[in-house]
């Protein structure tokens, strides 16, 4: 039979020598590193590894869908609508436009052609000078419905009468 008091492991011999050998250290700098240091290490590896990752991710998505980035920076961006032309402006923040005051609305017989130019026209009455295209409503003529530069003169047509120039004359 083994007595368990001759198994003990304790032996002050031992003891002595574990006493006498320096500890084990993990790295040089273990020991010279302070808390700062240690910060800054652990979140530039940890930078590093993020950067690794997201590098990673973004190279697998732009191989399996080519368009993805592109269609998600599309998604974001708002329309390019004029408000102006699509009349989608706040009324609390319009700026006032002057009112044209006229003594009698203008008639047919008050307008002449100026000049044509592409599919736009300047019109002229005794006291105003009008930019036309097709589509407008100038009043007294109602909507110009098309402008054409005939071979002799300019024609524009509109709702409530057509418009010709004279011929220039040499």
């Amino acid at each position: 039979m083994t007595n368990i008091a001759t198994l003990d492991l304790y032996d002050e011999e031992t003891e002595e020598a574990e006493s006498t050998r320096p500890p084990i250290k993990l790295a040089r700098f273990a020991d010279d590193w302070s808390v700062a240091d240690w910060v800054v290490g652990s979140g530039s590896v940890l930078l590093a590894l993020a950067s690794a990752g997201f590098f990673t991710w973004s190279f697998v998505v732009s191989i399996r869908s080519p368009d993805y980035f592109q269609e998600a920076a599309l998604a974001n961006m708002p329309p390019k609508t004029d408000k102006i032309e699509t009349g989608s402006l706040d009324m609390a923040n319009a700026m006032p436009a002057p009112q044209i005051v006229r003594l009698r609305e203008p008639t047919a017989d008050d307008y002449q052609i100026v000049m044509v130019f592409k599919d736009e026209a300047l019109l002229a009455t005794r006291n105003e000078l009008m930019r036309v295209k097709v589509g407008s409503v100038v009043p007294g003529l109602g909507s110009i419905r098309s402008i054409t530069l005939g071979p002799s003169s300019p024609v524009i047509v509109a709702e409530n009468a057509t418009l010709r120039s004279a011929p220039a004359t040499p």
